[in-house]
């Protein structure tokens, strides 16, 4: 009975691990990743106005943003996050945000870097009655040219996020895309 219920617990803890998903993944280099993002200096202006035929909102807005990434929130063209920047919060750590905000949705795509591992945390709010969406990582993959190492380093990459809704939202997300910003 002893070894039964031992045999039981063994399989059962190993259910468990199978079904855990890895909170930290490993990192891909490549050296030779290219996209038109990387050499693009493309802007826009503050996104947080609707452009008419008069201008943004009716007046005009001499602030550019330069593009930094062109990540999509499930193929809509809605809820795309063109902004990214990047910080060292400790000695081994980065910390990516590629993120949009604009008269529908605020988004938020975090991806921390340790060492050579990375993992990704995507929140969004919608305009609205007060939501606070809870999303449940699937699948992540991170694919860098190299990991910066010092301030005014760039980091090129590109992306790849899947979750599903567990609260506040329904469905499943799925976010890819590429990204570059200076280390600050």
């Amino acid at each position: 009975m002893k070894k039964l219920l031992i045999i039981c617990c063994a399989i059962l803890v190993s259910c468990d691990i199978k079904n855990n998903i890895p909170e930290f993944n490993n990192i891909i280099i490549d050296n030779g990743l290219n996209s038109h993002l990387f050499t693009s200096t493309e802007f826009i202006y503050n996104p947080l106005t609707l452009k008419t035929e008069s201008g943004y909102d009716n007046v005009s807005d001499s602030t550019q943003y330069i593009i930094t990434s062109n990540a999509i929130v499930n193929k809509d063209s809605l809820r795309v996050m063109r902004f990214a920047e990047l910080k060292r919060m400790n000695s081994d750590t980065l910390e990516l945000k590629i993120f949009e905000t604009n008269p529908a949705y605020a988004q938020n795509l975090t991806i921390k870097i340790v060492e050579d591992r990375f993992t990704m945390d995507f929140k969004f709010w919608m305009s609205g009655p007060l939501i606070d969406p809870q999303i449940k990582r699937i699948e992540q993959e991170l694919t860098l040219k190299s990991i910066p190492k010092e301030k005014g380093d760039m980091i090129f990459g590109k992306f790849y996020f899947r979750g599903i809704c567990e609260s506040d939202c329904e469905g499943k997300i799925e976010i890819e895309g590429d990204f570059k910003a200076e280390l600050k």
